[in-house]
């Protein structure tokens, strides 16, 4: 069932299903549906006893208490169905993060940013109910209706059980040949949902802002891909629609044959052919089950692709150093290094040939100042040294959403990023600050006082700074 797709997707997958709140959903919901199933039991004894003049207060009560009681284990399910819910989204989150862990290779990526992002905050959290509320509804409508079947087929006729089981095989065979298909639509329908998704992550800029040329370019590629979000969604469920109809013709037509054999077989008998009378609407209504069971397994498939594209969508697959640096222009970075020793202070200009020149000098405290013209790779040169440092050093992007306890929003952004420098200073143990131009959106005078702070923190730290202004 699960053998299509990777390992750690598919150990993913099933986590979903063996967790504690899965397995304790399973089981109340398996007693709530054998105490359903056994109300069949008691109604044709109920019948039977009516018919032929015996007492039938003991089966009568009986009935009556299957009939009930499946409500209270039904809500202690409801209970565990919701925590379920929410062990979902936090194992997602938690594989999220195992997989993008200090992945600083694919930070600055905006596509692959947004691609995740919105699996992360949308399509996951939707995806994962989704699947929760279809192995729910699954799990509880192939058990009603194979207790129910083996209940008709022990108080009523065996033939049931072996039409049902006939039934079954076909389907199976109906779906193993058209599961390919359904993948394949599933899959384009999912992509289609998620450029859709991308594509109104940009409205903000596109719709606000004014700009009539952007505007028509983001209402034109979101136009196209509503159309082509609602013509593959519509394409899967004409095509779930219709195999739903042939399961359920393929189901009916065995059972039905079995209800004209035991109304011939017992058209004599009167107390057995009331009791068989009674539970036609039971078994008809078990039929609809069937078509509801049957059309759900046939699902089975499309909730899989979904989890499976979710899972893998949220995989790592960042791009080595080696590429990185390619990407940077060494002849147009200046950078300029300054340290504080105990006896002297040293400042100079050192040309730079690879990130691992400036490796060099992260041993000991001291200021490196990067400089250069735009797109020449100086922020890439930061994050290949915050790649081979790890803990050892923190990074601060211009831009960036870190959490740190001060009140970051509440201030201007001087002095918002004095507040984080300072916790930096006393609450993470680093040898190496990595800022990428911090001075971007600052006046002189904030500037002047920010670089008066940093050339403090470089008294006991290693500062590598890439300046906005020249």
């Amino acid at each position: 069932m699960f053998s299509s797709m990777p390992v750690e997707v598919r150990k993913l997958v099933k986590g979903l299903l063996t967790n504690r709140w899965a397995l304790a959903c399973f089981f109340v919901m398996g007693i709530q549906q054998i105490i359903e199933a056994s109300s069949t039991f008691w109604l044709v004894m109920l019948t039977e006893s009516i018919t032929s003049g015996k007492p039938y207060f003991a089966y009568l009560m009986t009935y009556l208490a299957s009939l009930l009681l499946p409500y209270i284990p039904g809500c202690i399910a409801q209970i565990f169905k919701t925590s379920w819910k929410q062990d979902a989204q936090r194992s997602f989150i938690n594989s999220f993060v195992s997989s993008n862990r200090d992945k600083i290779m694919e930070w600055s990526n905006k596509g692959l940013k947004e691609e995740k992002l919105s699996i992360l905050t949308s399509e996951a959290p939707h995806t994962l109910n989704l699947f929760i509320d279809y192995s729910w509804d699954l799990y509880t409508y192939v058990l009603s209706v194979l207790f129910n079947i083996l209940a008709l087929a022990v108080v009523v006729e065996p033939l049931f059980a072996m039409s049902y089981g006939v039934s079954v095989i076909l389907v199976a065979i109906v779906m193993k040949l058209k599961r390919r298909t359904q993948r394949q639509l599933t899959k384009k329908a999912l992509i289609a949902r998620i450029d859709l998704v991308q594509s109104l992550l940009a409205a903000w800029d596109n719709v606000l802002l004014g700009n009539l040329y952007n505007f028509k370019l983001w209402n034109e590629r979101t136009s196209q891909r509503l159309k082509r979000c609602l013509q593959r969604n519509v394409d899967l469920e004409r095509f779930d629609q219709i195999l739903a109809i042939s399961v359920a013709l393929i189901t009916a037509i065995p059972t039905l044959c079995v209800v004209v054999y035991v109304m011939l077989k017992n058209h004599g008998d009167v107390v057995k052919l009331t009791s068989f009378v009674v539970i036609l609407p039971l078994l008809f209504m078990i039929l609809s089950y069937t078509y509801q069971t049957l059309s759900l397994a046939f699902r089975w498939g499309m909730h899989r692709s979904k989890l499976t594209t979710i899972y893998r969508t949220i995989q790592s697959f960042g791009e080595a150093p080696s590429a990185l640096e390619k990407k940077i222009t060494w002849p147009k970075i200046s950078t300029t290094y300054s340290t504080v020793a105990p006896e002297d202070h040293i400042s100079m200009k050192a040309p730079m040939h690879s990130h691992e020149d400036l490796l060099k000098h992260t041993s000991k405290a001291g200021r490196i100042t990067i400089r250069g013209e735009n797109g020449c790779g100086k922020s890439t040169a930061l994050m290949l040294i915050k790649d081979a440092l790890a803990n050892r050093a923190f990074f601060l992007p211009t831009h960036n959403q870190l959490s740190f306890s001060c009140e970051t929003n509440k201030y201007s952004t001087g002095e918002s990023l004095r507040n984080r420098l300072m916790e930096i200073l006393e609450k993470v143990d680093v040898d190496v600050l990595l800022l990428d131009e911090w001075d971007a959106n600052l006046d002189a005078e904030n500037q002047e006082k920010l670089s008066q702070l940093i050339e403090e923190l470089s008294q006991k730290k290693c500062v590598i700074e890439v300046r906005h202004r020249q």
